[in-house]
């Protein structure tokens, strides 16, 4: 039996909303390959996290207005929301882990405790492009995590669209880089992201 709740365009901002809680978002298509693939996963990850998180999904083509609402332009995409508000995204197939960390960030105390000065309530964007098997994209992302910095994730594996825009942006085509409030960062450069989110990490 699903673990997971479906959504709509008429349920979402009760189920999604300041009183939900953690809830993490699937869009999905019923014709899509991966998402079928990444299902099963989370319903694992429903019954792992019950009672902490709430596990959902929403299908992009029969929940249009939802769906541009969170400008979804490539599924599976796994959208993690904290009392409403959106705080992570991860798009493409991602091993159990990567579900598992963005959700483990928001639910230790240390997070809780810290989450109303994050960068995201400070109004930084920040968002991560980033590939699977890159070990530099997973230390960035882990680093941003234990700041308690809110990001999107991007698979330019799997987003053509979000690859070519990158290195347009960059020049570059490697991984990982990040955008930080419209600044490109190449390569995990921890003195140049503190220096662009405020954070004092005590980095010469």
């Amino acid at each position: 039996m699903s673990k997971s709740i479906a959504l709509t365009d008429a349920t979402f901002n009760q189920k999604v909303g300041p009183e939900s809680g953690i809830v993490l978002v699937d869009f999905w298509a019923s014709w899509c390959q991966p998402c079928l693939k990444v299902a099963p996963i989370l319903e694992q990850i429903a019954t792992e996290y019950a009672g902490k998180v709430t596990v959902a999904k929403l299908n992009v083509d029969e929940e249009e207005a939802t769906a541009r609402r969170f400008s979804i332009a490539s599924i599976p995409t796994i959208a993690v929301f904290q009392h409403g508000q959106l705080v992570n995204r991860l798009i493409g197939v991602r091993p159990k882990q990567a579900y598992q960390a963005a959700l483990d960030a928001l639910l230790t105390p240390q997070a809780a405790a810290t989450a109303p000065t994050s960068a995201h309530k400070a109004g930084h964007s920040v968002r991560v492009y980033s590939t699977p098997t890159c070990p530099w994209c997973s230390r960035v992302k882990a680093y941003l995590q234990e700041q308690h910095i809110t990001f999107t994730d991007v698979d330019v594996s799997r987003d053509a669209r979000a690859a070519q825009e990158m290195m347009r942006r960059s020049g570059q085509m490697g991984v990982p880089q990040v955008d930080i409030d419209g600044q490109m960062v190449v390569g995990f450069d921890r003195k140049r992201i503190d220096q662009l989110l405020g954070l004092k990490t005590g980095i010469a």
